[in-house]
């Protein structure tokens, strides 16, 4: 087994058969260096047993690059079992999050009238409605479209700036992520009398489809179109054979004060479930760790974020 500064690097066992994958990606902060491992582990074993027989190495790794400690944005779902489990190895919970910990999820195996059917009256009568009024959607991969879902969005973004919930996703980002997934993406919008009012991207990942950025100006609050693109996304991820439509982020509950409450009321409207995976756990490898838990602690209670405990 070796363990390389590659962003992705193989594990092997036994006969040099692969059985997972860990991507490794080095952070350099101001308030310090440190190792960050995403939803990890893609691993064909036991993930706890042979995480014990790799962390000698990432700590070998990351004190080779300077940092202060290492972050885990696991995969494993939020259960009192596994945060004992990084407990025993040392680990303690992260200040802050890295990426989405709660997520809402959408069983695409059902039949497409039943996932209507679910959805409550008056969040169908918007679906309806924005049809009977001629909303018209597009679906395409176009650089006109793409450019409009770039404009909306830091647009949309610079409009909620007073909420303090989002910063936009810069352009060179948005053009990797077409660049990077092409055939994957679908560029979704819905428009009244040609004007596009609501966008949205998603991303399809094997057997889910990912509901990723998002943007809207509506002017027509009595069939907001909003409730039909979406609509309209989900049909799109269940007609690519997408077993699961991922709303991605979140609010660990119904706290109308919590920073995405607004967007997060609306993600549960098409009655999927919510999924918890654990939140991020540190393992802390220098004193000079505490400068950044410091830091992003500040961070978090000035944001108003917070993580839902292990059930």
């Amino acid at each position: 087994m070796g363990i390389n500064t590659s962003p992705t690097n193989p594990l092997l066992r036994g006969e040099g058969s692969l059985i997972g994958v860990v991507q490794i990606i080095l952070v350099k902060a101001r308030r310090g260096s440190y190792l960050f491992i995403p939803h990890w582990p893609l691993i064909n074993w036991d993930f706890f047993s042979i995480f014990k027989e790799i962390l000698p190495e990432l700590k070998k790794l990351a004190k080779q690059n300077k940092c202060s400690f290492i972050r885990f944005n696991s995969s494993v779902q939020n259960t009192i079992s596994n945060k004992d489990n990084f407990k025993k190895l040392g680990f303690i919970n992260a200040p802050m999050h890295e990426h989405a910990e709660d997520t809402h999820l959408l069983d695409l195996s059902k039949l497409e009238e039943e996932l209507l059917n679910n959805i409550k009256k008056k969040d169908r009568y918007y679906i309806n409605r924005a049809i009977k009024e001629w909303v018209q959607i597009r679906i395409d991969n176009k650089p006109d479209h793409i450019e409009s879902l770039i404009k909306m969005h830091q647009n949309h973004a610079n409009r909620n700036n007073w909420k303090n919930t989002y910063s936009a996703f810069s352009t060179d980002f948005v053009y990797n992520l077409y660049k990077s997934f092409w055939n994957n993406i679908s560029t979704i919008s819905a428009s009244f009398n040609w004007e596009i009012e609501s966008i949205l991207m998603t991303i399809k990942f094997w057997k889910t489809c990912t509901y990723y950025i998002a943007a809207s100006n509506i002017k027509n609050p009595k069939f907001s179109p909003n409730y039909l693109c979406q609509w309209e996304a989900i049909k799109k991820a269940k007609a690519d054979w997408a077993l699961t439509y991922n709303f991605w982020w979140v609010s660990p509950d119904n706290n109308p004060k919590h920073p995405i409450a607004w967007v997060t009321k609306f993600k549960r409207k098409f009655a999927g479930y919510d999924y918890s995976l654990l939140h991020a756990q540190d393992l802390v490898l220098s004193p000079r760790y505490y400068i950044n838990w410091l830091i992003e602690r500040f961070r978090r209670y000035k944001r108003g974020y917070y993580y839902k405990k292990p059930d």
